[in-house]
C-alpha cells in the first residue's frame, strides 16, 4: 500500500491535497503537527480513503511544540472520531503511552513507531523485540536513517522476520541512500510505504513521490519473487535507468524491478547485496572496481578494464561493457567504419569503450583532450593512435567526430566541445551527451550539413544490450525510447 502524507500548511491546502492525492493513495497520513489550524473532524470527513492520524514532536521529526498531554490528546480525539489508524511513538512518556496501548481504541488500529534520524543502529532488531513485547496487536513501525546503502539490509532482515512471525510491520530507511527501502519494503512484507504527493511535500528525508512509486516502480505488480536489478553509482539520482528499464520489464512482462543503488564503496555493496540482486548497470565511479569483482569478463571489457553491466549466471557473475556495442550500432546505421578517421574528444570510460570497438572494426582513432593529456596519451597508445589537444585538433580533419566528454550536458547547454568552424558537410558527428536531446554541438553540426547522431541512440542501445544480457529477451527499444523521451521532456 502507498500512504500519502498530507502536509499542507493550512486547512485549505490540506483539503486540496486530499483531493489531489486520491488517485495515488491507498491511504492518507494526516500530519496534524504540520497543518496549521488543523480541523481533525473535517479532515477525516473529507478523506475518501483510510487515514493515519499522526502528531509528531520536533524530536521525532515533526513540528508539534506543545506539551505531551496536549499532543497525545489529539490521538485520543482521533480514536473517538473513528480514525482508521493512530500513530504514537514508542518514546512517548509511559503515563501517556500506556492508556493508548491498553485502552479501548474502537476501530482504530495502532501504529507504534520508532525513529532514528541520524543513523541505523547496529542492533535495530532489539527495538523490534522490545516493541513486540508491548501489549496489543500493534503495527510496528521502525524508520532509521541510512548513512550507507547497506543499512537497508538491516531493515529488510527485520521485515522478513516480521512476516515470518506474523507481525504487521512498516520498515523504512530515510535519506537518499535509503530510497530503495521505500520501493522494496512492500515486496518484503512491509505493511505500507510512504510516497509524497509531489516534490517539496515530503514528510521525511528521502521520500519519493507516490506517482513515481506507482508509475515507474509499479508496486502493485511485484511480489517477494520479483528479481532485483539496478544502477550502481555515486551519485545515481539523475540516472534514467529506472525509467527505461522498469518500462522494459513491464513491456515484456519480466518479473523484475530496477532500482537506484547509491553506494560509497562498490566492493562493500556488492558483497552485501550480491545474493539479493540479479543484474546491475554500473556507472561512475565504479566501472573499474566492478570489473575486478566479476567472475568472468567479456573480452571487450577486459581490454578496457571496465564494465558497465553485471549479470548473474549459473557459474557466477559475468561482466560486460555495452557502451562500445551501443555506439557501433548507432554509427552503423549512418556510416561504415573500416578505414575511417575518427576524432574522439575525451578519454574517460565511454571514450575507451567506443575507441576499442571502432578500432576493432578498422577505424583509425585520434584522441583529443582539453586538460588531461596523460589520460589521453594512455588511451591513444591502447588504440594504436595518437593524442592531441583540442586546440590542435581543430586544424585537422576527420570523417567521424565523437564527443565522449560531458561538455554541453544539462545545465551547461551553451557549451560545445569544439568550434563550429571545425564541422564540415559530410562529416558524421556523434555526441554521447543525451540531455539535452539536441546539444549545441549537434545543432551546429546539423547547420553545417553533417550527419548527426544524438546521445540518446548510444544510451538506448547500451541499455537494450544490458536488458538482453539479464533476461535473454530482445529489448523493447521502442518502449524504452518512449520512457526516456517522456522523462527528458519534463
Amino acid at each position: 500500500m502507498i500512504c500519502v502524507p498530507i502536509t499542507g500548511l493550512s486547512m485549505e491546502q490540506a483539503l486540496a491535497d486530499l483531493e489531489s492525492a486520491l488517485p495515488l493513495a491507498d491511504l492518507f497520513e494526516l500530519r496534524m503537527d504540520l497543518i496549521e489550524g488543523a480541523d481533525l473532524a473535517k479532515l477525516l470527513a473529507s478523506a475518501d480513503a483510510p487515514c493515519i492520524v499522526t502528531n509528531r514532536t520536533k524530536l521525532e521529526g515533526g513540528q508539534f511544540s506543545g506539551d505531551e498531554a496536549s499532543r497525545v490528546a489529539v490521538l485520543h480525539q482521533a480514536i473517538a472520531a473513528g480514525a482508521d489508524y493512530v500513530d504514537i511513538e514508542v518514546s512517548t512518556p509511559r503515563e501517556f503511552l500506556q492508556p493508548i496501548l491498553e485502552g479501548d481504541r474502537g476501530k482504530s488500529k495502532l501504529i507504534l513507531s520508532y525513529h532514528d534520524f541520524s543513523k541505523t543502529p547496529d542492533r535495530v532488531e532489539a527495538f523490534y523485540e522490545i516493541m513486540c513485547e508491548l501489549p496489543g496487536d500493534n503495527i510496528i513501525k521502525i524508520v532509521t536513517y541510512a548513512q550507507d546503502i547497506n543499512d537497508n539490509l538491516q531493515i529488510f532482515k527485520l521485515l522478513r522476520r516480521a512476516k515470518k512471525e506474523g507481525r504487521k510491520m512498516i520498515g523504512l530507511c530515510m535519506g537518499e541512500k535509503g530510497e530503495i527501502s521505500r520501493i522494496l519494503s512492500p515486496l518484503l512484507g512491509g505493511y505500507l510505504t510512504f510516497g509524497s504527493l509531489e516534490r517539496g511535500k515530503e514528510s521525511a528525508p528521502g521520500q519519493i513521490t507516490a506517482r513515481r512509486l506507482q508509475e515507474v516502480y509499479r508496486l502493485d505488480r511485484h511480489s517477494s519473487e520479483t528479481k532485483w536489478y539496478g544502477v550502481l553509482g555515486n551519485p545515481v539520482s539523475k540516472s534514467m535507468g529506472p525509467w527505461i528499464h522498469n518500462r522494459a520489464f513491464a513491456e515484456m512482462d519480466w518479473p523484475g524491478i530496477y532500482l537506484p543503488f547509491y553506494a560509497d564503496n562498490a566492493e562493500k555493496f556488492f558483497k552485501a547485496f550480491e545474493s539479493e540482486i540479479e543484474g546491475l548497470s554500473i556507472t561512475m565511479p565504479f566501472k573499474e572496481d566492478m570489473a575486478r569483482l566479476a567472475g568472468t569478463v567479456e573480452d571487450a571489457a577486459k581490454k578496457i578494464g571496465a564494465v558497465n553491466t553485471m549479470a548473474k549466471a549459473k557459474d557466477g557473475w559475468f561482466g560486460a561493457n555495452t557502451d562500445g556495442i551501443g555506439a557501433v550500432k548507432a554509427l552503423a546505421e549512418k556510416t561504415s567504419l573500416p578505414g575511417k578517421k575518427i576524432l574522439i574528444i575525451g578519454a574517460g570510460g565511454t571514450a575507451k569503450a567506443i575507441g576499442h570497438e571502432v578500432v576493432a572494426l578498422g577505424a583509425q582513432v585520434t584522441v583529443s583532450y582539453n586538460t588531461n593529456r596523460e589520460r589521453a596519451d594512455l588511451l591513444a597508445k591502447e588504440l594504436g593512435g595518437r593524442s592531441i589537444p583540442v586546440s590542435k585538433a581543430v586544424k585537422e580533419s576527420c570523417d567521424i567526430l565523437i564527443n565522449c566528454s560531458p561538455v554541453g550536458m544539462n545545465p551547461n547547454v551553451d557549451a560545445t566541445p569544439i568550434p563550429q568552424s571545425f564541422l564540415k558537410a559530410g562529416m558524421v558527428v556523434f555526441d554521447s551527451v543525451y540531455n539535452p536531446l539536441e546539444t549545441r554541438l549537434l545543432k551546429e553540426a546539423r547547420e553545417a550539413g553533417c550527419t548527426v547522431i544524438p546521445g540518446i541512440e548510444l544510451f538506448l542501445n547500451q541499455a537494450g544490450a544490458q536488458f538482453e544480457l539479464w533476461t535473454g529477451l530482445s529489448a523493447p527499444l521502442f518502449a524504452m525510447r518512449e520512457a526516456l523521451l517522456e522523462q527528458l521532456g519534463k
